[in-house]
């Protein structure tokens, strides 16, 4: 792990020595992320496959021209707002069919004006026995399996979620709030359904399990 990230920091010096030394830091937007984190073993667990932040949660780091320094954005961010980013330091308007992709630009976040709001992820990979979908609710992560028992989260609270308040009355309402939002977004059992009925049609293709 340690020398991956070594690697990793080495090629990112690498690009940003390239701006330097082309004249082009000023000039010059740059956005680090990736598409998933690593579980390296908190809960007994590996890999990622999970909707904890430690898989869930990812780099979102951002800097170059009219990117405010030292600031830290609170409110949950995605990878889907990498595209209405990119399209704003292109100075390029979106198409009419992208109108109703989600995603707000970054430099929004990082100048303030990003509005409260719930972003999303899915996971239905690897063979896991339940499609599940985490919803960012300002400080509540809520966490939806289909056909068992979902999970709830006060990040602030409990950071490293070790807590899960889905069980505790005291939070009927929120967990209630939190499901009916998952639901307004997408449904989660007919999603889940398709994502694998598409998994079974590519094993189908590729020769059956065995």
């Amino acid at each position: 792990y340690y020398g991956s990230v070594s690697f990793v920091d080495h090629n990112v010096g690498r690009v940003l020595g390239a701006l330097e030394e082309n004249g082009l830091a000023d000039s010059t937007r740059v956005i680090y992320s990736s598409d998933h984190g690593e579980n390296l073993g908190a809960r007994g667990l590996w890999a990622k496959s999970t909707l904890f932040e430690d898989s869930a949660g990812i780099p979102m780091i951002m800097a170059g021209p009219g990117v405010p320094s030292n600031r830290v954005v609170s409110e949950p961010v995605s990878l889907v707002d990498v595209f209405p980013t990119v399209l704003e330091c292109a100075g390029v308007a979106r198409e009419a069919a992208d109108s109703d992709l989600p995603g707000t630009s970054l430099l929004e976040a990082a100048r303030g004006r990003l509005p409260a709001r719930t972003v999303l992820s899915e996971y239905h990979a690897v063979a896991s026995p339940s499609g599940s979908y985490m919803i960012r609710r300002g400080r509540y992560k809520y966490i939806h399996y289909v056909g068992y028992a979902p999970m709830l989260f006060d990040l602030e609270e409990d950071p490293y979620e070790r807590r899960d308040l889905a069980g505790v009355p005291e939070y009927a309402a929120e967990l209630a709030a939190c499901e009916a939002q998952l639901r307004a977004m997408l449904d989660p059992e007919a999603v889940d359904r398709l994502a694998r009925d598409d998994q079974r049609r590519m094993v189908e293709r590729l020769g059956g399990k065995e």
